[in-house]
């Protein structure tokens, strides 16, 4: 008899274990998120973004895609993929055992693999293309309750906002996670006034580009006693120039500025520094012999030199943090 209820009670200890798993599982364990083929600066700041401690990203290369059963998400950058069918198949089969994915900016069609509705794909469409640390940390805590279905250490989101295409802003000094975003240059300088970033009489350098992540330069220049503006502009960027009036502009460049740069910096007599982004460790591209080739090369340094740009060295490369996630640094 004494047997018998040891049995029974060490069977329901065993059903109450797995229970507890399947209940930790389904409610309150880590969401997993893996992302595919996506480019070190835009998964280095969503990953910064991140601040829920019950939310794990991870860089998954082609050669590892067997492994996407293993998450809840998958992120797929369809721009550039370049995988044989076999590679495709294992993405599709993550996506045939019900893992939800979500392809973006596919160039070839056959890659374009979502499992998502309609709402979820558009809502994420919006999260990703207007960026920042806002929605970056709202998409995550989305795919969390929403899409992964847990609610356990989930803020509450809000819908993606909507982000100006022509912009000045800085790295943010107060606080890291402030979003410091100007419309014109005159409120710019209140902030720079503001924070006694400003230096009356000093040099002005205009640095744009999105090949790094620009924090540590700016950062850097301004220690060393310049007026920095960093800016993002895909239609104002002349007008911005006409308004500064830079000393010097600093392009991380891929591919030409155009001929009414070239006619700005003969005008003006100044210089176009264009420094390089290594897309690879540190180590790994010290030990290659090549460093840079191919379009990468033609748009990274012969193509900048039609503008004028000067300086093609080495100053951007990654590292990877204590979860394997790439990162831009200076």
């Amino acid at each position: 008899m004494k047997k018998k209820s040891k049995i029974i009670l060490g069977v329901c200890i065993v059903a109450a274990v797995l229970i507890g798993i399947s209940i930790w599982n389904a409610w309150f364990s880590a969401t997993k998120i893996a992302f595919v083929n996506f480019q070190t600066i835009q998964q280095g700041s969503i990953s910064k973004a991140n601040d829920n401690s019950f939310i794990k990203l991870s860089e998954v290369s082609l050669a590892n895609l067997d492994r996407l059963s293993n998450y809840d998400m998958v992120f797929v950058n369809g721009m550039g993929l370049r995988i044989v069918e076999e590679q495709r198949q294992q993405i599709q089969q993550a996506a045939d055992k019900g893992v939800p994915v979500y392809t973006s900016m596919a160039t070839n069609p056959t890659n374009n693999i979502c499992n998502l509705d309609s709402v979820q794909q558009n809502l994420i469409r919006r999260y990703l293309s207007n960026g920042g640390k806002t929605n970056y940390r709202n998409m995550l805590n989305y795919i969390r309750k929403a899409i992964d279905g847990k609610t356990y250490s989930t803020t509450e989101m809000e819908d993606p906002v909507e982000r100006p295409s022509d912009m000045l802003y800085h790295a943010g000094i107060s606080n890291p996670d402030d979003e410091l975003e100007f419309l014109t240059v005159t409120d710019y300088e209140k902030f720079m006034k503001d924070n006694n970033l400003y230096k009356e009489g000093a040099r002005r350098i205009i640095i744009t580009g999105q090949m790094a992540d620009a924090t540590d330069l700016i950062k850097a220049l301004e220690k060393e006693g310049y007026n920095v503006y960093p800016v993002q502009s895909m239609t104002r960027f002349m007008s911005f120039i006409d308004e500064v009036q830079p000393d010097a502009v600093i392009n991380m460049a891929h591919g030409r500025m155009g001929d009414r740069m070239v006619d700005y910096l003969r005008t003006k007599n100044i210089l176009l520094f264009a420094p390089l982004t290594i897309n690879s460790l540190v180590d790994e591209w010290e030990n290659d012999p090549l460093g840079m080739s191919g379009g990468f090369m033609s748009q990274s340094i012969v193509t900048p030199e039609i503008d004028g740009a000067i300086r093609p060295f080495a100053l951007f490369a990654q590292y990877e943090d204590k979860e394997g996630l790439r990162h831009s640094y200076a």
